[in-house]
C-alpha cells in the first residue's frame, strides 16, 4: 500500500508539473485535426486561440492545449462568420504638457518621451533620441481601468507612467495609482484593447543586471560588445556567451593575467532564466607573497612552545618569510557556476540566485616558499611552516548567492560561503589593503591581516544610479563596490 501511494503521489507530481509546460506536439496535432473536422481554416483557428487565450498555438500551455481540445470535442466551438471591419483609431483628445510616457502613434511606431510645449496643432516632444515637432492628430489616444487590490475602479486617460505608478486623468480629478497595488488592468489605445496589458501585474526588471555578487560570479556574462570597469577588474563581453577580464591591480604589478568565461548551458522562458558557466583564470607571474599574504592564516610561526598563524603578528612582513631565491609562478584556477533568475512572485522584478565552486593551484610547490627559521625582530628564533591541517591541502571556494529587486534601481544582494583563504578585516584595513599601505600589492586584497573566518556571508545593497553605472555597500571586505558598463564599442 505504501508504495502504491509513493507512485500515484509522484505521477501526480509529474502530471501538475508538466500542466505549466509548453503545448505537447500530439496535443497541436489533435487541435488541427478537430478544427478542421469543425470547419475552420487555420486563419479562423489562429484567430478563436487569439480572442480565447491571447496565444498562438505554438505559445498554448499543456494546461491551455486539454481546455482546447475539450471544447472542440464537446462542440461549444462555433466558427465565427468572417466579417471584414475597418478598425477606426481614435485620436487623442487630451494632451497637455509635462505629459511623460509611451506614446502610440496612428503609424503604428511608439516613443518614449515627454511633451514640452503645445503650439497650435503641433506638439514639441522630447524623446531620447531627439526632440520632434509631430502633429496632434497623430497621437492615438489612451485610456486605462484599473481596479486596485481593495476593490477601487478607475477609469480615464493615462496623462503619465512611471516604474511605479499610473498618473490618470478620471472624471472626477487625477488619480494616481501605485503599479504594486493594482489587480487588474485593460489599457486601450486609439479605442483598441492592448492585450499585453490584460495581464494583472506588469513586469519591470531591475536596471543592474549582475555578472557577479560581491566578487563571486554568476553564469550570466556580459552582453557582447560590451566593456566594464569596477574596483578591481576590467572586462569586455565579445559575445553573448563568451567574455574576458583582467585584474588590473595585478597587472600593475606585472602580473599580466586573463580571466575567460563562458556559458555552455542557457534555458529562457518569460517566467525564467537558467546558466551553467566554466571559468578560468591565468596569472603569468603570481606573487609568492601575495599568496603567502591571502592564507597567511595556515602559515605557522613557532617560538619556543608557543604557535601562533601569521595574521596573527602584526610585527611581521612575509617578505621576510619567503626565499630570496623563489621566483613568482604560473597560478591557475578554475570555477563552475550555476545561476537561476525568474519573475518575483509579485510580479514586479526578479529574483534569482547562482551557487559555485572553485579552487586553484596555489598550493603546489608551496612548501619551497618559505624558510625554515626566522629571527627579525623576535628575541629568539621562530620556526616558519605550513600548517598540516587537511583543511588547508587544497585552496577552494563554494558560494551561495543571492539578488533580489526591491525597485527598478535597487536591489538587494546577499552570499553565504565556505572558503579557506578567507579573513575578515575592518574598513580601515580593508582600506589599507586597497591602497597598498600595508605593503601588499595596490588594487587588490591580499592583506595578511584578519581574522579567520572559513564560514561567512555578506549582504548588501545595489544602487543603479542609471543602466550603465551602479554602486553598492554591503558590510565585508571591500565594503564599496562600483561597476561601470561601457555599451556597444
Amino acid at each position: 500500500m505504501t508504495i502504491t501511494r509513493y507512485i500515484t503521489i509522484i505521477l501526480l507530481s509529474v502530471f501538475l508539473f508538466a500542466q505549466d509546460g509548453t503545448i505537447l506536439p500530439g496535443q497541436k496535432s489533435a487541435i488541427q485535426s478537430l478544427s478542421a473536422t469543425a470547419g475552420f481554416t487555420d486563419a479562423d483557428l489562429s484567430a478563436y486561440l487569439v480572442q480565447m487565450y491571447g496565444k498562438s498555438i505554438d505559445n498554448l500551455s499543456q494546461a491551455d492545449g486539454v481546455g482546447v481540445i475539450k471544447a472542440f470535442q464537446a462542440g461549444t466551438v462555433v466558427k465565427q462568420q468572417s466579417v471584414e471591419t475597418k478598425i477606426e483609431l481614435r485620436e487623442a483628445d487630451l494632451l497637455e504638457p509635462g505629459m511623460k510616457k509611451l506614446f502610440h502613434f496612428l503609424d503604428g511606431t511608439v516613443r518614449q518621451g515627454e511633451i514640452l510645449s503645445i503650439e497650435g496643432g503641433d506638439i514639441v516632444l522630447k524623446t531620447g533620441s531627439g526632440t520632434f515637432n509631430i502633429p496632434s492628430d497623430q497621437f492615438l489616444s489612451e485610456t486605462a481601468e484599473i481596479t486596485n487590490k481593495k476593490g477601487e475602479l478607475f477609469k480615464g486617460v493615462v496623462l503619465g507612467e512611471t516604474s511605479e505608478e499610473f498618473i490618470l486623468r478620471t472624471t472626477f480629478g487625477d488619480a494616481v495609482i501605485q503599479k504594486r497595488d493594482i489587480r487588474t488592468m485593460k489599457r486601450y489605445h486609439g479605442g483598441v484593447l492592448d492585450r499585453q496589458y490584460e495581464d494583472l501585474k506588469k513586469f519591470y526588471q531591475g536596471e543592474a543586471q549582475l555578472i557577479g555578487v560581491f566578487m563571486d560570479p554568476t553564469a550570466f556574462p556580459l552582453a557582447g560588445n560590451t566593456f566594464y570597469l569596477s574596483g578591481l577588474s576590467v572586462g569586455y563581453g565579445l559575445t553573448d556567451r563568451f567574455m574576458i577580464t583582467t585584474k588590473f591591480g595585478s597587472n600593475f604589478s606585472g602580473d599580466l593575467n586573463f580571466h575567460p568565461r563562458m556559458r555552455f548551458y542557457h534555458r529562457k522562458s518569460a517566467e525564467k532564466e537558467v546558466a551553467a558557466t566554466w571559468g578560468i583564470g591565468l596569472h603569468r607571474a603570481a606573487s609568492i607573497e601575495s599568496v603567502v599574504g591571502r592564507y597567511s592564516h595556515a602559515v605557522n610561526i613557532t617560538t619556543g612552545d608557543s604557535t601562533k598563524s601569521l595574521n596573527q603578528l602584526d610585527d611581521i612582513r612575509v617578505a621576510d618569510l619567503v626565499k630570496e631565491s623563489q621566483d613568482d609562478f604560473l597560478y591557475a584556477e578554475a570555477y563552475l557556476v550555476f545561476s537561476s533568475r525568474r519573475v518575483n512572485p509579485t510580479g514586479r522584478g526578479k529574483v534569482g540566485w547562482s551557487a559555485g565552486v572553485k579552487a586553484n593551484n596555489a598550493f603546489i610547490n608551496r612548501d619551497d616558499w618559505l624558510k625554515s627559521s626566522f629571527s627579525a625582530e623576535l628575541d629568539t628564533a621562530a620556526q616558519v611552516s605550513w600548517s598540516n591541517d587537511k583543511k588547508y591541502s587544497v585552496p577552494f571556494r563554494c558560494w551561495l548567492s543571492l539578488e533580489y529587486d526591491l525597485r527598478k534601481n535597487l536591489k538587494f544582494v546577499g552570499s553565504a560561503w565556505i572558503d579557506n583563504g578567507y579573513k575578515t578585516m575592518d574598513l580601515a584595513a580593508t582600506v589599507d589593503d586597497y591602497f597598498g599601505d600595508d605593503g601588499s600589492d595596490s588594487f587588490s586584497l591580499d592583506s595578511p591581516r584578519g581574522d579567520v573566518s572559513m564560514i561567512d556571508f555578506d549582504f548588501g545593497l545595489l544602487y543603479a544610479v542609471n543602466e550603465s553605472f551602479r554602486i553598492g555597500i554591503h558590510f565585508q571586505q571591500p565594503y564599496i563596490d562600483f561597476y561601470w558598463e561601457f555599451f556597444e564599442f
